[in-house]
């Protein structure tokens, strides 16, 4: 149904109708599990039952005979545990692969050499390695269940004519999870939407796009075409803009869905690139594109705004303790997807990192043993518009403060936020 684009043409009534039809699946999977451990399902060899065992994982896959690169593959007691696991790998592989580099702008990155370079990365890794331990989800979010890792309307077969599921497929990355893992929409209902925001500045500086966080279109306000673009990445897609509900498969929109949508699975990134959010999407607005066709896009958006909270809605009524899963979650989701990004992940996000990091360092000391604990939800905004006060006179800046005295006119103040900043 996803794949042709039936769904994205369906009646908004017929379109419910799927959307509950699979928050049920959710529902169930999101049901306490008889395991204990967090790690990859995998089936006995007398096929008499299942098990949880190492995750499945691209880069432990081959040539790790000597465990060089995977110190631990799993299973795990904790979240937390699965963190440290990834950055001690994370590690292992810049010391196998960066010992010898000709320069600190040698790594192999998509990232600039600004961001990607040894000094950046041993910076987030000290800021994650003390984090892990405050991302332990509290006692509601924390229950182990299967998660399938990619529930998505593509994955779900359904009955034509009724709209009634009758099966579930690519349960290959299936694992078991806390429950704070799984509070993420199916990726058809709102990936197109992170990228949109980003080209039009809706993500602040940084431009954070999450694979499994999508950015919440509400209303038109402020859907303009963002200024001409010197990347050259986005000026090959400067040009007539497609739309997938009208041709569904055009060869550049599904070359550029198959470079942008890759997705993290729960635990670790998967050994093949996954197919992307269907039907294919159009390429990010540019100078270029039409108010009108800015404004048919970002209708659509809002439209998936409020399947998604129906979506949500339909899981809640399953079952009372799922009531607040997809609004509590976001942060255990979000530093998720960037722990197990690896480096890559964390140069595009070490402005998030650092900010929780800074905002995290203002509360009490009971309210972070509380966090330790599980005893308190964790909470982020959609995006940061504003630094914290970190407290921190860096004298390696005193040549850019004195340019900035020099020529005062392209200063611009900085806002500052309160030092109380999380609940």
């Amino acid at each position: 149904m996803a794949e042709d684009g039936r769904f994205y043409r369906l009646s908004t009534r017929d379109k419910m109708k799927v959307i509950k039809e699979l928050a049920l699946v959710q529902a169930e999977l999101s049901k306490p599990s008889e395991f204990t451990k967090i790690g990859s399902i995998y089936s006995q060899k007398d096929s008499t039952g299942f098990y949880v065992g190492e995750i499945v994982s691209a880069t432990c896959m081959g040539g790790d005979k000597n465990g060089t690169t995977c110190p631990s593959k799993g299973p795990y007691s904790s979240m937390p545990d699965l963190w440290q696991a990834r950055l001690e790998r994370e590690t292992l592989m810049a010391i196998q692969n960066w010992s010898s580099l000709s320069s600190d702008s040698a790594i192999n990155s998509e990232s600039p050499p600004s961001l990607a370079n040894p000094q950046h990365f041993g910076e987030i890794l000290q800021l994650l390695s003390g984090l892990t331990g405050l991302f332990t989800p509290p006692k509601e979010l924390a229950t182990l269940c299967i998660h399938h890792s990619d529930l998505a309307i593509r994955n779900v077969l359904f009955d034509d004519r009724t709209l009634k599921i009758t099966g579930v497929i690519d349960w290959e990355f299936a694992c078991v999870v806390p429950l704070a893992i799984t509070g993420r929409f199916p990726n058809d209902l709102g990936w197109e939407g992170n990228e949109f925001a980003r080209s039009l500045g809706r993500l602040g500086d940084n431009g954070e796009v999450w694979n499994h966080h999508y950015y919440d279109w509400t209303s038109l306000e402020g859907v303009s075409p963002p200024p001409p673009s010197r990347n050259a990445a986005l000026s090959l897609l400067d040009g007539e803009q497609e739309d997938y509900i009208n041709n569904l498969h055009t060869t550049n929109m599904n070359r550029y869905c198959e470079d942008q949508a890759g997705i993290i699975s729960a635990l670790d990134p998967p050994p093949h690139t996954p197919s992307p959010p269907s039907p294919p999407l159009p390429p990010p607005p540019t100078s270029r594109t039409s108010q009108k066709d800015l404004n048919i896009r970002a209708s659509r958006l809002v439209e998936l705004f409020y399947l998604r909270k129906y979506y949500a809605s339909c899981v809640a009524s399953r079952d009372f303790k799922l009531t607040s899963l997809f609004i509590d979650s976001v942060a255990y989701i979000k530093f998720n997807e960037l722990v197990m990004g690896g480096y890559e992940k964390w140069f595009t996000g070490v402005e998030w990192i650092r900010e929780v990091f800074w905002r995290l360092k203002t509360l009490e000391d009971s309210e972070i043993e509380n966090m330790r604990r599980g005893m308190m939800v964790i909470k982020v905004p959609e995006n940061f518009k504003a630094k914290s006060d970190r407290g921190v006179v860096d004298l390696g800046d005193w040549e850019k403060r004195l340019q900035e005295k020099t020529f005062p006119e392209k200063t611009l103040p900085e806002k500052t936020l309160p030092e109380k900043i999380l609940p």
